[in-house]
Order: structure tokens, then C-alpha cells, then sequence
């Protein structure tokens, strides 16, 4: 009876085990999707839709391959999250508006991804950000903003965008406006906590073309906490240049001075700590 006993407890000590596997991936899931719905300080009432719409997908994987699951993965977000390219969408207007760009698009695959178990990449360049995945059938790529051919499973063709990323050839949007191109050639594969970096420094560009400097030095501030990026260098230097010829008070003035300052020297101490830690 004892053995008998033993047998049976095994598989319900084993799925104890998995119910808190799964609990802890979904708890992994909702503060991603909470921190990169903050980001812009508005929040996103479709969070619960979006853990619900990832919780539907992964019962739907059935006997189908990898190549053949995350094709579906693919569409199904573009047709419920991903309708309306903007390029300066913050993530809770994505999930709560269906509004996108490259960056809010990879976020929401790579959140996918992660709580699915798959491996992954996110890959940032000069001017886009795309992702790949690692199947039993190669490597696929997701580029986010191409609804009709942006799951790329073909080898040849991976390779093919990828050279066309690496050239980093910045794409003027809206006619009339004039574009900064960055001195650093970028290739940087991210974390999920770099990648809330990139989200705050998107809302730090999209301030700054609004003229809300402090708002922009703000988002800058909490992007280098979390991602020590070259772009943000070159970014605290203009937006220092800005503020420095603005029409702020005396006193503001200083006081972003003296923020863009501490961003700036927090940055160099973070390069110093690195370069000391090289082999």
C-alpha cells in the first residue's frame, strides 16, 4: 500500500510544481505588460484582455509545428492589437487603441514569446527595432510593422532584411520635417528592461518634438537607468543644447540643466564601471 501510496503522490507533487511554473510566468507577464503600459503615466485598461488573448493562444498550439504555431501568433496580434502604424504610439495606446510602431509591435511579440517559453532575440537598430525566434525549424524573424509579409521563416530572406537593417538608413516618414541621424551604428540585441528603456526614450523624443523639455529629460532619465544606449548620449547632448537657447525661466532652466547633467554623468560612470569589468 505504501508503494502504491508513493506512486500516486509523485504526479501530484509534479503538477503542484507546474501550476506554480505557470503562475509564475503569467505573474512574469502582467508586470511587463504594467510597466510598459506606465511608461507614458496613462495606463492601459486592455492589460487583462491582453494576458487573456496570450492565455487563449497558447491552447491553440496543438499538433502543429513551431514555424506553423507562431505564424498564427503572428497574425492573430496584428489583427487584434496592431491596426493603426503611428510613430510615436506609446504601449498602452497600442493595447488600448490598436495605435503601433516598430518598437510597441516587437514589445507585444516579445512579451508573447517570453511567457510561451520560446527563445528570442530583440534586435535594435539606428531607426527599427525587430525580433527573432528560435523553432525546431530555424529561425524566424518578426517584423512588426509589416502586417502581410513580416513573419519571415525562409533563411535566405532573413539574412536579406537583416543586411538591410544593419545599413541603417534612416526612413523619412512625414515630408517637411527634418530628421536627426545618429553617429553610432547600432546592432544591440535588448533585454525585456531595455526594451522599457527604449520605451521611455521614445516618449523622451516625442516630448521633445512636442517642446515639453522637462517632460522629455524626465523620460530620458528613467531610459538610462535602464538601458545604457549610445543613442542617449547623443540625445542628452541636444536636448542639453535646447534647453541651454530655450526662453524657460532662470531658474527652470537650471534646474534641467543641472537633471540632463546628473543623466549624462550617471552614463559616464556606468561606461567607466563597464570598461573596468572587460577581460
Amino acid at each position: 500500500m505504501r508503494v502504491k501510496l508513493l506512486i500516486y503522490a509523485l504526479p501530484i507533487l509534479a503538477l503542484a510544481q507546474g501550476s506554480r511554473g505557470l503562475a509564475q510566468t503569467s505573474a512574469r507577464l502582467s508586470n511587463y505588460i504594467n510597466l510598459y503600459a506606465s511608461a507614458d503615466n496613462k495606463g492601459a485598461s486592455s492589460t487583462n484582455t491582453f494576458m487573456s488573448f496570450v492565455q487563449k493562444l497558447e491552447g491553440k498550439k496543438g499538433s502543429r509545428t513551431d514555424a506553423q504555431f507562431l505564424n498564427q501568433v503572428f497574425l492573430k496580434t496584428h489583427q487584434r492589437f496592431l491596426k493603426n502604424f503611428e510613430e510615436y504610439a506609446a504601449f498602452s495606446e497600442t493595447l488600448n487603441k490598436g495605435t503601433y510602431n516598430c518598437l510597441t509591435g516587437t514589445a507585444l511579440y516579445a512579451l508573447i514569446l517570453d511567457q510561451m517559453g520560446y527563445n528570442y532575440q530583440i534586435i535594435e537598430t539606428n531607426y527599427h527595432i525587430f525580433l527573432l525566434a528560435d523553432t525546431d525549424q530555424g529561425k524566424i524573424l518578426f517584423e512588426a510593422t509589416d502586417p502581410s509579409r513580416g513573419f519571415v521563416s525562409d533563411k535566405a530572406e532573413i539574412e536579406k532584411r537583416i543586411s538591410t537593417y544593419r545599413q541603417n538608413e534612416l526612413r523619412q516618414t512625414q515630408k517637411g520635417k527634418t530628421y536627426y541621424r545618429y553617429n553610432a551604428e547600432l546592432y544591440n540585441s535588448v533585454s525585456l528592461d531595455q526594451l522599457l528603456g527604449l520605451l521611455h526614450y521614445n516618449l523622451a523624443i516625442e516630448a521633445y518634438n512636442s517642446h515639453d523639455l522637462k517632460s522629455s529629460i524626465s523620460h530620458l532619465d528613467k531610459a538610462i537607468q535602464l538601458y545604457n544606449s549610445p543613442r542617449i548620449e547623443e540625445f542628452s547632448r541636444i536636448i542639453l543644447l535646447s534647453v541651454m537657447e530655450s526662453k524657460l525661466e532662470a531658474s527652470v532652466k537650471e534646474d534641467c540643466v543641472r537633471q540632463i547633467q546628473s543623466i549624462r554623468n550617471r552614463k559616464a560612470q556606468v561606461m567607466a564601471s563597464a570598461s573596468l569589468h572587460q577581460p
